[in-house]
């Protein structure tokens, strides 16, 4: 009997086993059922081409190695989440001072407008200004310095003053201000030669680069239609298979500027160390020893240096601004978007109008100036609708300055959004990987070089990257300076105004290939086996710290949360979605796990909706990676404890 029971018993968990295989067995298949792409091709198509060549029509870049679908930045997913944000001032009142400069005197001048003061104070009659003036200090950090009071009335500005911050208050009563202004001046450099300037301004291109932070391909179109109308005029190319290389500012500003990783530099320097970016050779380097006049304008750190790395640097005459904002006790909290009475973007853009205005016509000198901002783009995706005409306006204030006439200009990003709203849609996963790119070649440059014209409309469908543009803003020198030579980083890397060769791969145009557009994938729905999914990748982790004996050196990983799960799409020589021939359905998944990792994995289904492979190798681990185990498959795996 007891013989009985005991089989009885076996039978019975056999059974049981049995029908909790047949469920979660039907549980996958009808996730991922749910889970399928059920996209038309037609829904990533943008309505401004009818070519019937799919490469044209449907796809960025179409070859035999890459292929990037082309996706509609107003499909109605994406309409549904974007509403254009209301306009968004820092103040009301115009401004008491305004700005003017002397050709002659080669100095700025401060206006103060009496009669507008009138009118906005009116029953203020006793009332006086005081500057807090910037110049250089130790090391050329700027320093403050605060004046005595004086009657508000012009002031000409002398030349070892960067900046201003002024002040009108009401006498006998100091606490009551008026209005506060700053204003940033790009000063006439003395001790120059300006007959070989001017000579240099003829023959040597001027590069201006203007650059927005996140700012996809896609989201550019649909956030700043005004801007996206002028880049679209005689001389500019749009370089459509353009493809980011990180999520990390700080590593794709290094990498545009150094042309390298800041891997690449460790042997010589810990780059995360106050004062190691100033041992290192940027682009403006290149410049300045070629007699360009250099300029670095951000409204947000992306780079910290201890000395002035150019001629004109934007940054820290900004945090000064706001040190005497925030010791005064007359800060602006803590948003970035405002800088005093005006948007920090402004200080950015009016700087680079100013080295545009004395050194494009007044004064001819070759220059070579990095612009870039991301106050207003780097949190909401909608939010550059708002600067879409201020920013154009800028553009039509450059152009009246000669600026199109004779300077290389580029805007640019280095990648596109990677939170909020639009990561969760179809095309989140192009939307974060496709920055976009914009190059304008003068006149007077396409006519003497016409073949870098030729190879830049053959470029804009081929793929490149921030390494690629990097290498194109050298060969801008090398062409008035054959002899220049420069370190190879990149064998396979290459410049712009040479014709790419068709299929190229990501690994060619050195794309870490998890970031890689050219196998395309559409974002999917997190559902609870996708989670499920997340943490066998965690457990397969955790097995092979185990199986390696680093359990000792490594934590062990804990699921927390699913942040993406992106499904990857094939596509016939047709541009048509086919299944793959191996009847593997491919999945990339990126989660967060305690202790401190984020990680994006691979997984692999069969045809018969089981779990095929997990491997090792093609999980990337995004934040610090570990030095307390050798092996790059160790490091990337192990959170050190």
């Amino acid at each position: 009997m007891s013989w009985l029971l005991s089989n009885n018993g076996l039978l019975l968990l056999a059974s049981l086993f049995v029908c909790v295989y047949i469920y979660f067995y039907s549980f996958v298949r009808f996730e991922l059922a749910k889970t399928e792409p059920t996209i038309n091709p037609e829904q990533s198509i943008s309505q401004e081409e009818n070519s019937q060549i799919p490469s044209q029509n449907k796809f960025n870049v179409f070859d035999h190695v890459c292929k990037i679908p082309r996706v509609d930045p107003f499909s109605p997913d994406v309409m549904a989440i974007f509403e254009p944000p209301k306009p968004k001032t820092c103040t009301d009142q115009p401004g008491l001072f305004t700005v003017r400069y002397n050709k002659q005197q080669k100095l700025y001048l401060l206006r103060f407008n009496k009669s507008l003061f009138v009118k906005l104070f009116p029953s203020v009659t006793h009332y006086a200004c005081v500057f807090y003036e910037i110049v250089s200090g130790p090391s050329d950090k700027p320093i403050w310095n605060k004046g005595s009071p004086f009657t508000c009335s012009n002031r000409i500005v002398p030349r070892s003053i960067q900046g201003i911050v002024v002040e009108c208050f009401e006498l006998g009563n100091k606490s009551r201000i008026l209005q506060r202004d700053a204003f940033s001046f790009v000063q006439h450099l003395v001790g120059r030669n300006e007959a070989n300037d001017e000579k240099r301004s003829r023959a040597y291109p001027s590069v201006i680069m203007l650059g927005i932070d996140s700012m996809s391909q896609m989201n550019f179109q649909r956030t700043m239609p005004m801007t996206a109308k002028f880049v679209r005029q005689t001389g500019w190319s749009d370089m459509l298979g353009y493809n980011g290389l990180f999520n990390n500012g700080f590593k794709n500003m290094f990498d545009l500027l150094s042309g390298g990783s800041p891997q690449l530099w460790e042997q010589h320097c810990d780059v995360k160390r106050l004062g190691c970016l100033d041992t290192i050779t940027f682009l403006w380097n290149h410049f300045h020893n070629s007699g360009y006049l250099t300029a670095y304008a951000e409204d947000s750190l992306s780079l910290a240096f201890t000395r002035k790395p150019v001629d004109y640097y934007l940054y820290p005459i900004l945090k000064v601004f706001k040190e005497i904002m925030e010791r005064e006790g007359r800060g602006q909290g803590e948003s970035d978007y405002c800088l005093g009475r005006r948007e920090s973007f402004h200080y950015v853009f009016e700087s680079c109008l100013q080295l545009v205005q004395r050194f494009m016509n007044e004064t001819p000198k070759p220059l070579f100036g990095l612009y870039w901002t991301k106050t207003f783009s780097h949190e909401d995706f909608s939010a550059a609708a708002r600067v879409d005409r201020n920013f154009v306006r800028y553009l039509e204030l450059y152009r009246e300055h000669g600026l199109f006439d004779k300077a290389v200009v580029i805007l640019f990003s280095l990648h596109g959004q990677r939170k909020g709203p639009l990561m969760r849609l179809a095309s989140g996963f192009l939307e974060e990987r496709l920055p976009m790119l914009h190059i304008y070649l003068p006149p007077w440059y396409r006519k003497q070089y016409p073949d870098v014209r030729n190879a830049l409309e053959v470029n804009r469908r081929r793929l490149c990257s921030t390494y690629d543009l990097h290498l194109t803003i050298k060969n801008l020198l090398t062409q008035v300076h054959p002899n220049l030579e420069f370190e190879v980083v990149c064998n396979s890397c290459m410049s712009l105004l040479y014709i790419i060769p068709e299929n190229r791969s990501c690994a060619g145009a050195n794309i870490p290939e998890w970031i890689c557009s050219c196998e395309p994938c559409r974002r999917v729905p997190n559902t609870e086996l996708m989670r499920t999914w997340a943490k066998l990748i965690v457990f397969r982790i955790n097995q092979y710290l185990a199986r390696k004996k680093l359990i000792r050196y490594c934590s062990h990983l804990k699921f927390e949360h699913l942040i993406t799960v992106d499904h990857q799409e094939l596509y016939n020589s047709e541009g048509q979605i086919v299944k793959p021939a191996d009847g593997i359905q491919r999945y990339r998944i990126k989660f967060i796990t305690q202790p401190n990792g984020v990680f994006l994995g691979n997984i692999f289904i069969n045809s018969q909706n089981n779990i095929a492979d997990v491997p090792y190798h093609r999980i990337t681990r995004f934040n610090t990676h570990s030095k307390c185990v050798d092996g790059s498959i160790n490091n990337n795996l192990c959170v050190c404890r």
